[in-house]
């Protein structure tokens, strides 16, 4: 298990960000979307960084925070279940591609917070992209937004987002802080990276890596999963149509 620091992202020699270390799980647990919300917020109130990536037990379609699942299920019909991200960003399939989430805890209070959104989102996908072009696909960063107006994600491309050489959108993401602390929630379509990309993404993020594969990252897990999939994911408030209109402070 890796030290219980707090892993606040630094500048390198170089110029570049980094985070000085970093705990890498694959979870090997498919499961449902109001559990893979729960244990990516888990993760962000830890006190270490976390990258992880899994999968889900059910076709999922997630939305922002401010979305609605009536307009979720209008453009993407057919899931089995429509989930409110507790991050920003579009409306997403994710009966396709290959999902993951950064998280960063919160610095010290004697630190400096974490870098803007924009800079992080560019520093985070610089990484990515990274580790699937050492994986055999190629792309980049988009320099500029190229919305169409619509709420699916893979629709309106922004700055930073990773697309292939004929601009078709590879990855893109949301993000929330909360007390200091970052969730990063991602998600790659459109391409097979090879086995291995995921290493190298983390090893391109941090140069300290704690990798993890077993179900459970930490004692009381599941407990916990529990407990705030309960509280939250799945309580009437979330799923209310009116949520963050009406009551934006609620969680």
């Amino acid at each position: 298990m890796s030290p219980e620091a707090s892993d606040n992202c630094f500048v390198s020699p170089e110029g570049e960000l980094r985070i000085p270390s970093l705990n890498f799980w694959v979870d090997p647990v498919p499961r449902s979307g109001y559990a893979n919300m729960a244990a990516d917020e888990l993760l962000m109130h830890r006190p270490e960084a976390w990258l992880r990536i899994y999968c889900w037990d059910s076709p999922c379609v997630s939305f922002g925070y401010f979305d609605s699942a009536v307009t979720a299920r209008s453009i993407f019909p057919g899931a089995q279940y429509y989930i409110r991200r507790w991050t920003g960003g579009g409306i997403v399939d994710h009966r396709h591609g290959i999902t993951y989430t950064l998280t960063l805890p919160a610095p010290p209070d004697d630190a400096p917070p974490h870098p803007q959104s924009s800079v992080l989102y560019r520093y985070i996908h610089g990484a990515l992209a990274h580790a699937l072009q050492l994986s055999g696909v190629q792309c980049t960063l988009l320099s500029r937004d190229e919305p169409s107006g619509g709420r699916a994600c893979w629709a309106s491309p922004v700055a930073s987002d990773i697309v292939n050489p004929s601009g078709q959108k590879l990855a893109g993401a949301g993000q929330r802080r909360y007390r200091g602390a970052v969730l990063h929630q991602g998600l790659i379509q459109g391409c097979t990276p090879s086995v291995g990309w995921d290493s190298i993404f983390a090893h391109s993020l941090s140069p300290l890596v704690f990798p993890f594969s077993s179900p459970s990252p930490w004692t009381n897990f599941e407990n916990e999963l529990r407990d705030l999939c309960a509280a939250k994911y799945l309580s009437p408030v979330w799923e209310d149509e009116s949520h963050g209109r009406r009551n934006p402070s609620a969680f």
